[in-house]
C-alpha cells in the first residue's frame, strides 16, 4: 500500500505541475503575442499549434486532479440528508457513472490518437501527441474511480472524508 500511496502522491504533483507549466507557457505566449502585436517586425510562428496543445495538456491533467480529489463532480446537500447506507449507495452509483465516463475517454481517446494522421501545418508534429492527453487522463480517472468505489464498498470513506474529497 506504501507504494501505492506514493504512486498516488506523483501522479498528484504531476498533474500539478503540468497544470501549472502550461499554464505559465500559455502566459507567456499571451504575452510573446502582445509584444509581436506591438512590434509588427516579430511575428510567431506555430503560436496557434503550441496553444491548442498547451490546452488540452492543461484541461486533462487539471480534470485529473480534481477527479482525484473527488471535487470534480460534487452536491454535498443530499449527502447531508441520506442515512449513511444510502449515502454509500449514493456515492457507489456516482462513482459507477463517473467509471464509465472514464473508460469512455480511454477507449475512445486510445482510438482518436491510433487514428490521428494529422500533423500541424507549421510545426509538422503529428496530432497525436495532442490527442494522448485523453485516453492517458481516461485512464487515470478510471483507476481513481474504481479505487473509490472499492473504498466505497468497504465502507472506509465517511461522510467527513467524502466532503473533503477522496
Amino acid at each position: 500500500m506504501n507504494a501505492l500511496a506514493r504512486l498516488d502522491s506523483l501522479v498528484a504533483r504531476a498533474c500539478r505541475l503540468c497544470v501549472v507549466a502550461c499554464l505559465v507557457g500559455l502566459f507567456a505566449l499571451l504575452v510573446l503575442g502582445m509584444i509581436q502585436r506591438l512590434v509588427p517586425v516579430l511575428h510567431l510562428q506555430g503560436y496557434d499549434e503550441l496553444i491548442e496543445l498547451l490546452f488540452i495538456w492543461l484541461t486533462c491533467p487539471g480534470a485529473v486532479a480534481l477527479w482525484r480529489e473527488g471535487s470534480l463532480y460534487r452536491v454535498n446537500a443530499l449527502d447531508r440528508l441520506l442515512p449513511p447506507v444510502g449515502r454509500r449507495l449514493w456515492w457507489s452509483a456516482i462513482h459507477v457513472g463517473m467509471l464509465a465516463v472514464a473508460l469512455a475517454l480511454a477507449v475512445v481517446g486510445f482510438d482518436f490518437v491510433r487514428m490521428s494522421g494529422e500533423t500541424t501545418p507549421y510545426l509538422q508534429w503529428n496530432k497525436a501527441w495532442w490527442y494522448l492527453a485523453i485516453p492517458v487522463c481516461g485512464t487515470l480517472m478510471a483507476l481513481y474511480s474504481a479505487v473509490a468505489i472499492w473504498r466505497t464498498a468497504r465502507g472506509d470513506i465517511t461522510l467527513r472524508d467524502d466532503l473533503e474529497g477522496l
